[in-house]
Protein backbone atom coordinates (compact mmCIF):
# COMPACT_ATOMS: atom_id res chain seq x y z
CA UNK A 1 0.00 0.00 0.00
CA UNK A 2 1.39 3.61 -0.80
CA UNK A 3 0.03 5.96 1.12
CA UNK A 4 -0.04 9.54 0.62
CA UNK A 5 -1.05 13.25 2.51
CA UNK A 6 -3.17 15.73 0.02
CA UNK A 7 -2.60 19.01 1.15
CA UNK A 8 -4.20 21.87 -0.24
CA UNK A 9 -6.85 19.13 -1.69
CA UNK A 10 -9.80 21.10 -2.70
CA UNK A 11 -12.68 19.72 -4.14
CA UNK A 12 -10.39 16.53 -4.24
CA UNK A 13 -9.46 16.14 -7.96
CA UNK A 14 -5.75 15.50 -6.85
CA UNK A 15 -6.77 12.66 -4.43
CA UNK A 16 -9.02 11.37 -6.86
CA UNK A 17 -6.32 10.91 -9.91
CA UNK A 18 -3.94 9.77 -7.16
CA UNK A 19 -6.49 7.09 -5.67
CA UNK A 20 -7.30 6.06 -9.14
CA UNK A 21 -3.30 5.51 -9.62
CA UNK A 22 -2.83 2.92 -6.73
CA UNK A 23 -2.29 5.57 -3.63
CA UNK A 24 -4.17 5.77 -0.49
CA UNK A 25 -5.35 8.96 1.30
CA UNK A 26 -4.83 8.67 4.71
CA UNK A 27 -5.58 12.11 5.20
CA UNK A 28 -6.19 15.59 3.20
CA UNK A 29 -6.19 19.41 4.80
CA UNK A 30 -8.15 22.17 2.83
CA UNK A 31 -9.23 25.75 4.37
CA UNK A 32 -12.24 26.41 2.13
CA UNK A 33 -15.16 25.10 3.84
CA UNK A 34 -17.20 24.16 0.93
CA UNK A 35 -14.68 22.58 -0.88
CA UNK A 36 -14.08 20.19 2.22
CA UNK A 37 -17.20 19.20 2.88
CA UNK A 38 -17.31 18.20 -1.10
CA UNK A 39 -14.24 16.52 -0.52
CA UNK A 40 -15.74 14.84 2.34
CA UNK A 41 -19.12 13.78 0.76
CA UNK A 42 -16.81 11.96 -2.35
CA UNK A 43 -14.17 10.24 -0.04
CA UNK A 44 -16.54 8.91 2.73
CA UNK A 45 -13.22 7.02 4.09
CA UNK A 46 -11.48 10.43 4.64
CA UNK A 47 -14.75 12.09 6.07
CA UNK A 48 -12.96 12.39 9.77
CA UNK A 49 -9.68 13.20 8.09
CA UNK A 50 -10.28 15.88 5.99
CA UNK A 51 -9.68 18.53 7.99
CA UNK A 52 -11.68 22.01 7.18
CA UNK A 53 -8.54 23.80 8.92
CA UNK A 54 -5.49 26.64 7.38
CA UNK A 55 -2.07 25.10 7.08
CA UNK A 56 -0.31 27.83 8.36
CA UNK A 57 -1.67 26.88 12.03
CA UNK A 58 -0.55 22.73 11.72
CA UNK A 59 2.57 21.58 12.69
CA UNK A 60 3.46 18.44 10.76
CA UNK A 61 4.32 15.85 13.51
CA UNK A 62 1.52 16.95 15.74
CA UNK A 63 -0.92 16.33 11.93
CA UNK A 64 0.57 12.78 12.07
CA UNK A 65 0.03 12.43 15.99
CA UNK A 66 -3.56 12.91 15.09
CA UNK A 67 -3.86 10.84 12.56
CA UNK A 68 -2.23 7.77 13.88
CA UNK A 69 0.30 7.51 11.53
CA UNK A 70 4.35 7.62 11.78
CA UNK A 71 6.00 9.69 8.81
CA UNK A 72 8.16 6.60 7.72
CA UNK A 73 5.11 5.02 6.87
CA UNK A 74 4.32 8.44 4.50
CA UNK A 75 5.40 7.51 0.60
CA UNK A 76 3.52 10.62 -1.04
CA UNK A 77 3.04 14.90 0.11
CA UNK A 78 1.03 16.08 -2.51
CA UNK A 79 -0.81 19.45 -3.02
CA UNK A 80 -1.30 22.80 -5.14
CA UNK A 81 -0.29 25.87 -2.82
CA UNK A 82 -2.39 28.96 -4.23
CA UNK A 83 -0.29 31.02 -6.66
CA UNK A 84 -1.58 34.07 -5.75
CA UNK A 85 0.61 35.60 -3.25
CA UNK A 86 4.02 34.82 -4.90
CA UNK A 87 6.65 37.72 -4.90
CA UNK A 88 8.28 38.79 -8.16
CA UNK A 89 10.94 39.97 -6.51
CA UNK A 90 14.77 38.27 -6.93
CA UNK A 91 16.15 36.18 -4.50
CA UNK A 92 15.65 33.10 -2.42
CA UNK A 93 14.96 34.73 0.45
CA UNK A 94 11.94 36.93 -0.78
CA UNK A 95 11.03 34.32 -3.20
CA UNK A 96 10.46 31.70 -0.52
CA UNK A 97 10.67 33.01 3.16
CA UNK A 98 8.51 36.37 2.19
CA UNK A 99 5.26 36.00 4.21
CA UNK A 100 3.08 36.58 1.10
CA UNK A 101 4.35 33.17 -0.30
CA UNK A 102 3.93 31.30 2.83
CA UNK A 103 1.39 28.63 1.23
CA UNK A 104 4.79 27.57 -1.14
CA UNK A 105 6.98 27.57 2.22
CA UNK A 106 4.65 25.94 4.30
CA UNK A 107 4.70 23.46 1.64
CA UNK A 108 8.05 22.84 1.58
CA UNK A 109 8.21 22.34 5.65
CA UNK A 110 6.12 19.99 5.33
CA UNK A 111 8.51 18.50 2.83
CA UNK A 112 11.49 19.19 4.88
CA UNK A 113 10.04 17.87 8.27
CA UNK A 114 8.07 14.83 7.45
CA UNK A 115 10.62 13.33 4.47
CA UNK A 116 8.20 11.66 2.43
CA UNK A 117 9.11 9.25 -0.31
CA UNK A 118 8.45 11.61 -2.71
CA UNK A 119 6.11 14.67 -3.32
CA UNK A 120 4.17 16.12 -5.71
CA UNK A 121 3.59 19.97 -6.23
CA UNK A 122 1.14 21.21 -9.10
CA UNK A 123 0.47 24.59 -10.05
CA UNK A 124 -0.84 26.67 -12.55
CA UNK A 125 1.67 27.22 -15.99
CA UNK A 126 2.26 30.88 -15.33
CA UNK A 127 3.74 29.18 -12.13
CA UNK A 128 7.06 28.70 -13.88
CA UNK A 129 6.96 31.90 -15.30
CA UNK A 130 7.00 33.75 -12.04
CA UNK A 131 10.49 36.37 -12.01
CA UNK A 132 11.67 34.67 -15.08
CA UNK A 133 11.61 31.23 -14.00
CA UNK A 134 13.84 32.23 -10.40
CA UNK A 135 11.10 30.67 -8.34
CA UNK A 136 10.77 27.55 -10.01
CA UNK A 137 14.37 27.03 -10.06
CA UNK A 138 14.49 28.21 -6.52
CA UNK A 139 12.40 25.73 -5.23
CA UNK A 140 13.95 23.15 -7.14
CA UNK A 141 17.60 23.58 -5.67
CA UNK A 142 15.53 23.96 -2.13
CA UNK A 143 13.99 20.62 -2.69
CA UNK A 144 17.66 19.02 -3.44
CA UNK A 145 19.42 20.03 -0.68
CA UNK A 146 16.40 18.76 1.43
CA UNK A 147 17.52 15.69 0.33
CA UNK A 148 15.60 15.46 -2.90
CA UNK A 149 17.64 14.69 -5.35
CA UNK A 150 15.62 13.21 -8.27
CA UNK A 151 13.43 16.01 -9.39
CA UNK A 152 11.90 17.02 -11.92
CA UNK A 153 9.46 19.78 -13.52
CA UNK A 154 6.83 18.90 -16.15
CA UNK A 155 4.86 21.10 -18.46
CA UNK A 156 1.75 18.98 -19.22
CA UNK A 157 -1.11 19.81 -20.90
CA UNK A 158 -4.41 17.85 -19.81
CA UNK A 159 -5.60 17.49 -23.21
CA UNK A 160 -2.98 14.72 -23.79
CA UNK A 161 -4.65 12.51 -21.00
CA UNK A 162 -7.89 11.95 -21.86
CA UNK A 163 -9.20 15.29 -20.74
CA UNK A 164 -11.40 16.88 -23.23
CA UNK A 165 -9.91 20.64 -21.99
CA UNK A 166 -6.73 22.14 -23.01
CA UNK A 167 -5.15 22.93 -19.20
CA UNK A 168 -1.34 23.49 -19.39
CA UNK A 169 -0.33 22.78 -15.98
CA UNK A 170 2.96 22.43 -13.63
CA UNK A 171 4.47 19.79 -11.50
CA UNK A 172 7.59 19.41 -9.76
CA UNK A 173 8.21 15.93 -8.29
CA UNK A 174 10.98 14.56 -6.17
CA UNK A 175 11.48 10.75 -4.90
CA UNK A 176 14.16 10.55 -2.35
CA UNK A 177 15.13 7.18 -3.51
CA UNK A 178 14.19 5.03 -6.59
CA UNK A 179 14.55 5.07 -10.35
CA UNK A 180 14.70 8.27 -12.53
CA UNK A 181 11.77 10.13 -13.27
CA UNK A 182 10.20 10.88 -16.59
CA UNK A 183 7.23 12.31 -18.16
CA UNK A 184 4.26 10.17 -18.16
CA UNK A 185 3.47 8.89 -22.00
CA UNK A 186 1.13 10.78 -23.43
CA UNK A 187 -2.27 9.11 -24.49
CA UNK A 188 -3.88 11.39 -27.18
CA UNK A 189 -1.63 13.13 -29.75
CA UNK A 190 -4.82 14.00 -32.10
CA UNK A 191 -2.62 12.13 -34.85
CA UNK A 192 -3.01 8.58 -34.21
CA UNK A 193 -5.44 8.87 -31.71
CA UNK A 194 -7.30 12.31 -31.47
CA UNK A 195 -8.08 14.41 -28.38
CA UNK A 196 -11.63 14.22 -26.89
CA UNK A 197 -13.77 17.15 -27.52
CA UNK A 198 -16.49 19.35 -25.73
CA UNK A 199 -18.83 17.29 -27.82
CA UNK A 200 -17.50 13.85 -26.48
CA UNK A 201 -17.81 15.17 -22.86
CA UNK A 202 -21.24 17.23 -22.60
CA UNK A 203 -23.55 16.54 -25.90
CA UNK A 204 -26.50 14.71 -26.51
CA UNK A 205 -27.25 12.90 -23.12
CA UNK A 206 -27.63 15.45 -20.55
CA UNK A 207 -31.11 17.51 -20.78
CA UNK A 208 -31.49 21.43 -21.99
CA UNK A 209 -31.91 23.62 -18.75
CA UNK A 210 -34.75 25.61 -18.89
CA UNK A 211 -35.81 27.33 -17.32
CA UNK A 212 -32.75 28.33 -16.02
CA UNK A 213 -30.93 27.89 -12.90
CA UNK A 214 -31.91 24.32 -14.03
CA UNK A 215 -31.83 21.52 -10.77
CA UNK A 216 -29.58 20.04 -8.84
CA UNK A 217 -31.10 16.88 -8.91
CA UNK A 218 -32.59 15.47 -11.99
CA UNK A 219 -32.18 12.54 -14.95
CA UNK A 220 -30.26 12.21 -18.22
CA UNK A 221 -32.15 13.21 -21.36
CA UNK A 222 -30.74 10.39 -23.34
CA UNK A 223 -28.44 7.00 -23.50
CA UNK A 224 -24.78 7.81 -23.53
CA UNK A 225 -23.87 9.22 -27.15
CA UNK A 226 -19.71 8.31 -26.86
CA UNK A 227 -17.76 6.01 -24.93
CA UNK A 228 -16.44 9.17 -22.96
CA UNK A 229 -19.92 9.63 -21.76
CA UNK A 230 -20.02 5.80 -20.77
CA UNK A 231 -17.33 6.40 -18.71
CA UNK A 232 -17.76 9.05 -16.97
CA UNK A 233 -21.19 8.09 -16.50
CA UNK A 234 -20.45 4.94 -14.97
CA UNK A 235 -24.05 3.09 -13.54
CA UNK A 236 -25.66 5.84 -12.28
CA UNK A 237 -29.25 7.15 -12.84
CA UNK A 238 -29.63 10.84 -11.39
CA UNK A 239 -28.15 13.86 -12.65
CA UNK A 240 -26.52 16.06 -10.05
CA UNK A 241 -25.07 19.19 -10.00
CA UNK A 242 -26.87 20.64 -13.98
CA UNK A 243 -27.15 24.04 -12.37
CA UNK A 244 -26.03 27.52 -14.09
CA UNK A 245 -26.07 30.80 -13.28
CA UNK A 246 -29.11 32.59 -13.89
CA UNK A 247 -28.21 35.57 -16.62
CA UNK A 248 -29.93 38.30 -17.20
CA UNK A 249 -32.07 38.48 -20.82
CA UNK A 250 -29.74 41.21 -21.69
CA UNK A 251 -26.97 39.32 -21.12
CA UNK A 252 -28.52 35.96 -22.80
CA UNK A 253 -29.21 38.05 -25.73
CA UNK A 254 -25.46 38.42 -26.51
CA UNK A 255 -24.73 35.22 -26.06
CA UNK A 256 -27.26 34.29 -28.91
CA UNK A 257 -25.03 36.43 -31.64
CA UNK A 258 -21.89 34.68 -30.59
CA UNK A 259 -21.02 31.41 -32.71
CA UNK A 260 -19.61 28.42 -32.13
CA UNK A 261 -15.66 28.90 -31.44
CA UNK A 262 -16.33 32.58 -31.32
CA UNK A 263 -15.57 34.85 -28.15
CA UNK A 264 -16.62 38.75 -27.26
CA UNK A 265 -14.45 39.86 -30.76
CA UNK A 266 -17.42 38.83 -32.33
CA UNK A 267 -19.22 41.18 -30.63
CA UNK A 268 -16.83 44.02 -29.67
CA UNK A 269 -18.89 46.09 -32.89
CA UNK A 270 -22.18 45.98 -30.48
CA UNK A 271 -21.65 46.06 -27.09
CA UNK A 272 -18.48 48.24 -25.14
CA UNK A 273 -16.35 45.25 -23.01
CA UNK A 274 -13.24 46.51 -21.45
CA UNK A 275 -11.69 43.33 -20.49
CA UNK A 276 -10.44 41.70 -23.25
CA UNK A 277 -8.93 38.58 -23.26
CA UNK A 278 -9.60 35.01 -25.39
CA UNK A 279 -11.77 33.22 -22.68
CA UNK A 280 -14.31 35.95 -22.18
CA UNK A 281 -17.68 35.23 -24.11
CA UNK A 282 -16.26 32.02 -25.80
CA UNK A 283 -18.88 29.89 -27.14
CA UNK A 284 -17.29 26.34 -26.90
CA UNK A 285 -16.75 24.85 -30.60
CA UNK A 286 -18.16 21.04 -29.71
CA UNK A 287 -15.89 19.24 -31.83
CA UNK A 288 -12.89 20.73 -30.01
CA UNK A 289 -11.67 20.47 -26.83
CA UNK A 290 -13.11 23.01 -24.25
CA UNK A 291 -10.17 25.96 -23.42
CA UNK A 292 -9.58 25.72 -20.12
CA UNK A 293 -11.88 25.29 -17.12
CA UNK A 294 -10.53 28.36 -14.50
CA UNK A 295 -13.00 30.66 -13.15
CA UNK A 296 -15.15 29.76 -16.53
CA UNK A 297 -18.20 31.70 -15.01
CA UNK A 298 -16.47 35.15 -14.31
CA UNK A 299 -15.20 34.39 -18.30
CA UNK A 300 -18.66 33.99 -19.29
CA UNK A 301 -18.08 30.62 -21.27
CA UNK A 302 -20.43 29.50 -23.14
CA UNK A 303 -22.79 26.01 -23.90
CA UNK A 304 -21.87 25.16 -27.80
CA UNK A 305 -25.59 24.91 -28.65
CA UNK A 306 -27.73 26.76 -25.89
CA UNK A 307 -27.23 30.29 -24.90
CA UNK A 308 -26.14 30.02 -21.36
CA UNK A 309 -23.27 29.15 -19.47
CA UNK A 310 -21.94 25.81 -18.70
CA UNK A 311 -23.43 23.98 -15.99
CA UNK A 312 -21.75 22.80 -12.90
CA UNK A 313 -21.95 19.20 -14.54
CA UNK A 314 -20.53 19.93 -17.98
CA UNK A 315 -17.62 22.08 -16.72
CA UNK A 316 -17.05 19.14 -14.03
CA UNK A 317 -17.03 16.28 -16.94
CA UNK A 318 -14.68 18.75 -19.10
CA UNK A 319 -12.13 18.43 -16.20
CA UNK A 320 -12.78 14.60 -16.60
CA UNK A 321 -14.93 14.18 -12.46
CA UNK A 322 -16.90 11.14 -13.09
CA UNK A 323 -21.02 12.31 -12.61
CA UNK A 324 -21.26 10.00 -9.27
CA UNK A 325 -19.09 13.39 -8.00
CA UNK A 326 -21.24 15.24 -6.14
CA UNK A 327 -20.24 18.99 -5.73
CA UNK A 328 -21.65 20.62 -2.42
CA UNK A 329 -21.81 24.86 -1.21
CA UNK A 330 -24.26 27.45 -3.24
CA UNK A 331 -23.27 27.58 -7.12
CA UNK A 332 -20.48 30.37 -7.04
CA UNK A 333 -18.59 27.70 -4.75
CA UNK A 334 -19.28 24.77 -6.94
CA UNK A 335 -18.40 26.61 -10.23
CA UNK A 336 -15.17 27.72 -8.50
CA UNK A 337 -14.20 24.60 -6.95
CA UNK A 338 -14.79 22.50 -10.29
CA UNK A 339 -12.46 25.16 -11.78
CA UNK A 340 -9.75 25.14 -8.94
CA UNK A 341 -9.34 21.35 -9.55
CA UNK A 342 -7.13 19.38 -10.94
CA UNK A 343 -8.30 16.95 -13.34
CA UNK A 344 -8.80 13.33 -11.90
CA UNK A 345 -7.56 11.53 -15.32
CA UNK A 346 -4.34 13.82 -15.45
CA UNK A 347 -3.60 13.62 -11.86
CA UNK A 348 -3.80 9.71 -12.29
CA UNK A 349 -1.27 9.73 -15.12
CA UNK A 350 1.19 11.75 -13.14
CA UNK A 351 0.68 9.63 -9.94
CA UNK A 352 1.73 6.40 -12.25
CA UNK A 353 4.83 7.84 -13.07
CA UNK A 354 5.78 8.34 -9.11
CA UNK A 355 4.20 4.86 -8.29
CA UNK A 356 6.82 3.51 -10.70
CA UNK A 357 9.67 5.35 -9.05
CA UNK A 358 8.90 4.47 -5.74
Amino acid sequence: MRIAIDLFAGAGGLSLGLTRAGFTIVAAVEINKHASSTYKKNHKNLSDLCFNEDIRNLKPHKFLDRIGIYKNEIDLIAGGPPCQGFSMANGRSRLISNPKNEFVHDFVRWIEQIKPRAFLMENVKGFEQIDGGALVNDLLQRFIEIGYRNTIKLSLDAVNYGVPQHRKRIFLIGTLNGELLLEPAKLYDNKEKRFLTVGDAIIGDLPKIHPLPGENVTKYYNEPQSKYQKKIRGKIKTLHNHITTNCDKKIIEKFSWIKQGENWTAIKDRIGIKVQYSSLYKRLDEEKPSITMSNYRKSMIIHPRENRLLSVREAARLQSFPDNYIFEGGISSMQQQVGDAVPPLLAKEVAKIIIESL
